[in-house]
């Protein structure tokens, strides 16, 4: 919060046009596709919800750090439809996972 009103002075002295809070799911939210998350599994808070988002946004593969199994059990639920593959770094046929997952397109959670 602290680094967003630093940035809304910032824009404000240099006489940038910008609202006074900021708010990543106003931003780029949808709430129809929040919503679906929720019913998905994602938590209600506003930090997940912000987390669902990044995740959702970013161009590159995300990293989860999940001590709760919460985002686990949300992308579970949300790629099962596309036949996710799960795999450990110590299961005996992970690269056979990845290979396949590859080959056919498929989500990995590993």
């Amino acid at each position: 919060q602290e680094i967003v009103k630093e940035w809304v002075a910032f824009a404000t002295e240099q006489e940038i046009d910008c609202s006074q809070e900021f708010s990543l799911i106003q931003t780029l939210g949808e709430q129809v596709k929040i919503r679906d998350w929720n019913i998905q599994g994602l938590p209600r808070d506003e930090l997940s919800v912000e987390n669902g988002i990044i995740m959702h946004e970013g161009g590159r593969w995300p990293l989860c750090i999940d001590p709760q199994g919460q985002a686990n059990k949300w992308i579970r639920k949300m790629e099962e439809l596309r036949n996710m593959r799960v795999t450990k770094l110590t299961a005996e046929n992970m690269l056979r996972t990845m290979e396949s997952a590859i080959t056919f397109g498929s989500p990995v959670l590993l």
